[in-house]
């Protein structure tokens, strides 16, 4: 995994003005048809929830906005994210899985498996801390109409975070609400809208 320097990032006075606000982040909230994903994901015997971070993780890595971060006062692009997943923990904990990223969902959803039962043996909350991680977590019981994260630490942190709720059944389609949550220092409404058609298509075509 690597980065380039953005010695012309054309947003350099979007990044400075949401960088002087002391809370940068905002939520928007919608739906997917994850009906195509799931049948996958059990076709092949992986985990749902697993399966809707790599559909989605898929379409977000093609939205360069999405892997812009800060460092030090260059601003960079990674060319790929990791994946940090909330999994449960033991005694109505939680914890959290990493995961290197796959185009192969087949794959993935192999691999994450394995490192979700791994992870969930013990509570260890500090992995995934990098710049280089895309967040997922999930509230599996609860059917959202909006949703918001606890944010980074750091108010320049750029990892996107991301929730699914509870399927919704409509006829042959079964919508999952999704919440992201982003840093207006690096991601605009145009580039949210880019990843929302972006994971339609994902979701649409699984693997």
């Amino acid at each position: 995994m690597g980065i380039i320097v953005l010695s012309d990032y054309p947003r350099r006075a979007h990044l400075e003005f949401y960088r002087a606000n002391p809370s940068p982040f905002y939520s928007v909230t919608f739906e997917l048809d994850a009906a195509r994903i799931r049948g996958r994901a059990r076709e092949v015997g992986g985990s749902t929830y697993a399966a809707l971070c790599w559909a989605f993780h898929r379409a977000m890595l093609k939205v360069e906005a999405f892997r812009t971060r800060l460092d030090g006062e260059d601003v960079v692009l990674h060319d790929t994210l990791r994946i940090g997943m909330t999994v449960p923990g033991p005694g109505r904990t939680f914890t959290f899985a990493t995961h290197d990223w796959n185009e192969s969902g087949e794959a993935f959803l192999k691999a994450a498996s394995a490192e979700i039962a791994r992870s969930s043996e013990a509570v260890d909350l500090n992995r995934g801390g990098e710049p280089d991680f895309a967040y997922y977590t999930a509230v599996p019981g609860v059917p959202f109409l909006g949703i918001t994260h606890a944010p980074h630490r750091d108010r320049t942190a750029g990892q996107p975070m991301t929730a699914f709720g509870k399927f919704r059944e409509d006829g042959a389609r079964l919508f999952v609400p999704v919440g992201l949550q982003v840093n207006h220092m690096y991601v605009d409404g145009i580039d949210v809208s880019d990843l929302f058609d972006g994971a339609q298509a994902s979701f649409a075509d699984a693997f």
